[in-house]
């Protein structure tokens, strides 16, 4: 969908409140999964940005997250979304913190310039299947951020960590 909005449903109330007729937005459901190795700096930050997300802006929009953690088994969790959205860290030799956007047909057709983690091969397994099954996101969207550091550790890089309001923009036009 090149990053334009899915089809959104508008539910008109035939009720009443305090006098004002009012509409009521129908989000489809989204879901982030954030994936990574928080014992190993910045490869964690799919699990520290799902962290930082505000929980009352994401159910508003029906959008949820998922911590994935190393190898995500999600498929029983997203086969009823409307869109998937996938943060981790994403190694493309580019300057550390920068970010990227990337579809799964990236991926597979090898037109990402990012040498992805070995988990998207699972990842794109599980998303075949589902699809196979008639199920599962429609859309498939990767966000990310290159690394600085990826040695033991538990804290993002200031490189990093400073990309995230950033990410967040841009997980905020997705959804």
């Amino acid at each position: 969908m090149n990053g334009s909005r899915t089809a959104v449903t508008w539910k008109t109330s035939l009720q009443k409140q305090k006098g004002i007729m009012t509409e009521e937005k129908i989000y489809p459901k989204v879901v982030i999964l954030g994936i990574g190795n928080l014992l190993l700096g910045d490869e964690g930050i799919g699990i520290h940005f799902i962290q930082t997300l505000d929980k009352d802006y994401l159910r508003h929009h029906n959008a949820e997250t998922i911590d994935g953690g190393l190898c995500p088994e999600f498929a029983s969790l997203v086969e009823d979304a409307s869109k998937l959205i996938i943060v981790d860290a994403v190694k493309g030799g580019k300057p550390p913190g920068t970010t990227y956007r990337l579809s799964v047909d990236d991926v597979t057709a090898g037109l990402s310039p990012a040498n992805l983690s070995l988990h998207y091969a699972n990842i794109l397994d599980s998303l075949k299947l589902l699809q196979k099954l008639g199920k599962g996101p429609q859309e498939t969207v990767i966000l990310g951020i290159e690394p600085q550091n990826m040695d033991w550790g538990l804290k993002l890089s200031a490189e990093v960590q400073e990309k995230l309001p950033e990410l967040q923009a841009i997980l905020s036009r997705e959804i």
